[in-house]
């Protein structure tokens, strides 16, 4: 099942997507799972599938319209009950929203992989955003989202203390670029 949901996955995510984005949380989300004796098997598949909903339908409220995406996915593949109930509230759960918190370990460990992921790929988030915006605007984007990461989304000491040279560094590289704009 894992395996044929990784390939599903990979085929409708663009690549840039998949490898810049939905790798690095599947990557976190399995280093966190070890640390935390967490099931990896189910740990992964929430990884993969929870942003089912941005790319079947874009970001607006993915967190909402990935939930029927994947149970469909799941059941069509066999998956327990308890697993799909899993998945579905690691969707739900994994943008920090207030009003969502993640309530499992498991839902925890997927919104702390999703935070960890942005450190990873501060150069692909310049590159989209420069798309869209001004350098300025990105600038100040990044530097807001990489806050709104380490301060609510990282709850588990645990990744905290795997992003912590990383959050710095960021910080280090955004603070200099400051007296620019």
């Amino acid at each position: 099942m894992l395996n044929k949901i990784r390939e599903l996955i990979k085929n409708e995510a663009d690549e840039a997507d998949w490898k810049y984005h939905l790798v690095p949380v599947v990557k976190y989300a399995k280093k966190l799972a070890k640390a935390m004796n967490a099931n990896e098997e189910v740990v992964e598949l929430a990884a993969l599938l929870h942003d089912i909903g941005r790319l079947r339908f874009g970001g607006e409220n993915h967190n909402i319209t990935g939930i029927p995406e994947a149970e469909k996915i799941l059941k069509e593949h066999n998956a327990p009950q308890d697993v799909i109930d899993e998945v579905k509230h690691c969707i739900e759960s994994h943008r920090g929203k207030k009003e969502i918190p993640p309530k499992t370990t498991i839902s925890k460990i997927i919104a702390n992989a999703d935070a960890m992921a942005h450190f990873d790929i501060l150069p692909a988030f310049f590159y989209w955003l420069s798309k869209k915006q001004t350098f300025e605007e990105a600038f100040r984007w990044i530097d807001s989202k990489i806050d709104r990461d380490w301060n609510r989304k990282l709850t588990l000491p645990e990744a905290r203390e795997m992003m912590e040279e990383k959050y710095k560094a960021i910080k280090l590289v955004l603070k200099s670029n400051e007296e620019y704009m």
